[in-house]
């Protein structure tokens, strides 16, 4: 009798260890189910292969916690993107740009590494360590690319020459960092910009449209072809580029075609000399319908020009669109916008940061 009972205790006993290794078994698995796409998700941001805008292909190990930018326009991707803090090394002209100081006045600290113009130090650069550094594609930039790359450290090259290109490499920047999210604000702000351009300009006829020439900082005779920024930014504002048959970029004219061109306006780069800008007292010259009509300007703004590729680069578009056909943007207050548009990437207005618009220079 005592034997059945031990063997009826043993039995259940028995069942129950299996019934609780059953629960235990399922359990695991339920939390690993659970647990997967955790460490996927980890293993995608410690590893993950990026094609830069040189159709290179990038793998990337680990956060990006050390920044290294080589040429302006990636310094100021990184200050919309606000990821200034990660920055340990800059071009030598970021250091010195009224933007960048206005928005992150620490930049005065972070080591210079050269400039794409000068050369850059690749000793000092490969010393800092970074975990990223953010390449040009022109001059010596994808030889720089593949001598980090011998040393094991990442770089990605863009190539901000139009507004969709801007934004692209925004997107990269964001995605090669690990902060994908941050690039969106900034496209929104482009594209509400576009949208608005878009809208107020729909109809606009050939007839109407004005003409538009861009003097380079080089010169009164230096202007823009048809692949730099400036022939878009003529042209998302309605204003036919009269330079855009050139190409390069650029490129030296003579005052007899500037004549012959005759544009409706000019606007000159914010760095252009005084000593051109006097030029256009020359007889000849106050001939061209911008000049006699008074509608010559300087490319805002006074903080960082807005002809210089950056997301701030289609606020020349409004900018000048508003000059040009005020009845078309009627109701618009380009000051307040400008404001809007700086604090939603740098989280102060352009009033805030001493910048000015106005750009009348004749």
């Amino acid at each position: 009798m005592k034997l059945k009972k031990k063997r009826k205790i043993n039995m259940k006993y028995n069942i129950k260890r299996k019934q609780c290794f059953f629960h235990h078994f399922i359990g695991l698995i339920v939390i690993s189910v659970l647990l997967i796409p955790t460490i996927l998700s980890a293993r995608e941001i410690n590893l993950r292969t990026i094609t830069d805008m040189a159709g290179r292909k990038v793998i990337i190990k680990g956060a990006v916690n050390k920044i290294v930018t080589t040429f302006k326009p990636s310094t100021l991707c990184i200050l919309s993107l606000g990821l200034h803090h990660k920055l340990v090394g800059v071009d030598s002209s970021s250091k010195r740009d009224k933007l960048s100081l206005a928005v992150f006045p620490d930049i005065v600290d972070v080591t210079a590494i050269g400039s794409k113009s000068m050369g850059i130090n690749f000793e000092t650069l490969v010393s800092l360590k970074p975990d990223l550094v953010i390449l040009y594609s022109q001059k010596d930039g994808l030889v720089l690319a593949e001598r980090l790359h011998s040393t094991g450290i990442p770089s990605i090259v863009i190539l901000p020459e139009t507004f969709d290109s801007i934004k692209k490499s925004i997107l990269l920047i964001a995605n090669a960092a690990g902060e994908s999210e941050k690039a969106e604000s900034i496209v929104h702000q482009m594209d509400a910009v576009t949208n608005l351009l878009k809208k107020r300009l729909t109809g606009l006829s050939t007839a109407e449209k004005k003409s538009g020439y861009f003097a380079s900082s080089r010169g009164l005779f230096s202007t823009t072809t048809k692949d730099m920024l400036q022939d878009e930014i003529f042209n998302k504002a309605g204003i036919r580029n009269v330079s855009h048959d050139l190409s390069g970029y650029f490129q030296d004219i003579s005052p007899e075609q500037l004549i012959k061109w005759n544009p409706d306006i000019m606007v000159f780069s914010q760095h252009m000399k005084q000593s051109e800008i006097k030029r256009l007292d020359n007889k000849a010259l106050r001939r061209i319908t911008a000049v006699s009509q008074k509608d010559v300007y300087q490319c805002p703004s006074t903080l960082a020009p807005w002809d210089f590729p950056s997301p701030m680069s289609l606020l020349a578009s409004l900018w000048l669109a508003c000059k040009v056909y005020p009845e078309r943007f009627s109701g618009i207050d380009f000051a307040k916008k400008a404001d809007e548009f700086h604090f939603k990437l740098f989280g102060k207005t352009l009033t805030r940061m001493g910048g000015k618009i106005d750009g009348m220079v004749y």
